[in-house]
């Protein structure tokens, strides 16, 4: 994205955000909630508790009413019954409604599963319109692009990636990304007809469904950023400076999960809590959508009400009760603690140097080959800070190794590793005189960014490089841990650049893992 541009990406949301959810709550006492034909048959509440029938708190799982329901769309048997959820559906905490029991709607076992795909494209095509149009009618360097060679010029700029920086600021990459990837997350859970149910907690299926959820926007944003319909075809940025760099790649997926994490912790902990404690329809319809901008977002992009939740009531109708389907425990006795494969997403990251410091972040993936052995890979970078006026500078770094880690029954985990790969340091120097220069000199209609070579100058250097160092996790979940520090020593063989020397240097680094395997 345009560096001059790139923050009106998170306004233009948070203006769209804000005009439905005025427009919603303006309409909200007249409203009523639809689901679409081929939902989960789930119990609407528009008329009540079905008959009435609510066992005490903390009932068992066994069946308690047999109940026949028809909405003119789908008509299913099911069972309506209280219950445990940590017994039910490994979610955590009865729910007490506002008349002091406690509710959970069950759904059919016989539920389809599939994915909606046809619906899934219209909606993402959609998202991707939107993103698209906004950029070509905010940033001049896009529409610029629409007189390029549309072929030849995808190539060339496809050709022209390299680097870590894309030219944008550190919010754009690492706060206005990873809310697109949360954005995009939520898309996927709104088509994902199995996981609807889902809370955050102690479910295999809310972990599964999140995952799932990565692994599209994931494939959203490599689309948004160099697919057919992208920033690479539909003006082609990334074939001029400086919009080129991989860090939306890395970030935009996996601190979106961290993002969709958050968010679910807090519509579960403080959103329900929200909406158990009061009745007025507005304060909840407020409270969902600004508590979790991203999904209120994806709601929008799915034609839904912005305060939509797929796993309980609408706002207006909600009374402590959930849509539930039963789902085994995130992990059993027998099961070994020791996960298959962690993700962990590093945010924020800093690598220091005698000569300078970088800000950014990494993804690393580990692989379990023992006990106590996995087989790692990272790739990350950072943003050159506190450069001379004029000068701009980023790193990569890709390695690869093993590492030391040891899952206990405890909640801490400490972990060592040693990993080798490459490293690449690169510079630029924008001389203000020769640009000053070359954009007075432009013939008509010639674009000012296809005169950059004309007065910038770059430096890189690429080398071999190893790292070792080691930190300590926290486990919140059995899937999910906080990475509370991570220190590591840096040595690569770059040689001197513009008199710098980064052959040496730690970084320190903070961040969350998702644990895959003990569910």
């Amino acid at each position: 994205m345009d560096e001059r541009h790139a923050g009106n990406c998170i306004r233009c949301w948070l203006l769209i955000l804000s005009l439905a959810a005025s427009t919603y709550t303006a309409s909200a006492q007249t409203t009523t909630e639809v689901r679409r034909a081929g939902d989960l048959p789930f119990y609407s509440l528009s008329n009540g508790y079905a008959d009435g029938v609510f066992t005490p708190p903390f009932a068992s799982a066994t069946e308690i009413h047999e109940h026949e329901m028809s909405d003119n769309r789908v008509s299913n048997s099911g069972n309506i019954s209280t219950t445990d959820h940590d017994r039910s559906n490994g979610v955590g905490g009865e729910t007490p409604s506002l008349d002091g029991t406690s509710a959970v709607i069950r759904a059919d076992d016989r539920a389809a599963d599939q994915v909606e795909w046809k619906s899934l494209m219209l909606h993402s095509n959609f998202f991707l319109g939107i993103m698209h149009g906004f950029r070509i009618a905010t940033e001049p360097s896009t529409r610029e692009g629409l007189h390029n060679s549309v072929f030849g010029g995808y190539f060339k700029a496809l050709g022209a990636m390299h680097g870590w920086s894309d030219g944008d600021g550190y919010y754009e990459n690492y706060l206005g990304h990873p809310i697109e990837g949360a954005a995009s997350g939520y898309l996927w859970l709104n088509h994902d007809r199995r996981y609807w149910t889902t809370e955050f907690g102690a479910s295999r299926d809310y972990w599964m469904s999140r995952l799932r959820a990565m692994g599209f926007a994931w494939a959203f944003s490599e689309q948004f950023e160099i697919g057919l319909l992208s920033e690479a075809s539909i003006g082609q940025i990334q074939r001029y400076c400086c919009a080129y760099g991989f860090v939306d790649h890395v970030i935009t997926p996996t601190a979106g999960l961290g993002w969709i994490l958050g968010e679910d912790i807090i519509d579960k902990y403080i959103t329900r809590k929200i909406e158990d404690h009061t009745r007025n329809g507005a304060i909840r319809i407020i409270a969902r959508i600004a508590l979790n901008p991203p999904q209120s977002f994806a709601n929008i992009m799915s034609f839904q009400a912005p305060s939509h939740r797929t796993n309980r009531p609408g706002a207006l109708k909600y009374d402590g009760q959930l849509y539930v389907r039963p789902s085994s425990p995130l992990r059993d006795v027998e099961q070994s603690p020791v996960p298959k494969f962690e993700l962990a997403a590093e945010l924020p990251g800093t690598l220091q140097w005698h000569s300078g410091s970088c800000l950014g972040g990494s993804a690393v993936g580990a692989m379990r080959l023992t006990e106590s052995w996995q087989w790692t890979l990272q790739v990350g970078g950072c943003a050159m800070r506190n450069m001379p006026r004029n000068w701009s500078g980023d790193s990569l770094t890709f390695t690869t190794g093993p590492q030391w880690i040891v899952h206990t029954a405890g909640r801490w985990s400490p972990h060592a590793h040693l990993r080798l790969g490459g490293q690449k340091v690169a510079q630029e120097y924008l001389d203000p005189e020769l640009k000053e220069t070359a954009i007075t000199n432009l013939p008509p209609g010639t674009k000012p960014n296809t005169v950059h070579d004309q007065y910038a100058r770059d430096f890189e250097t690429t080398g071999f490089s190893m790292s070792a160092g080691g930190g300590l996790d926290l486990a919140l979940h059995p899937a999910l841990s906080v990475r509370v520090a991570n220190l590591e020593y840096v040595r690569s063989w770059l040689g001197p650049l513009n008199g710098a020397n980064f052959d040496r240097g730690f970084r320190f680094s903070t961040g969350v893992v998702l644990r895959i395997g003990t569910w």
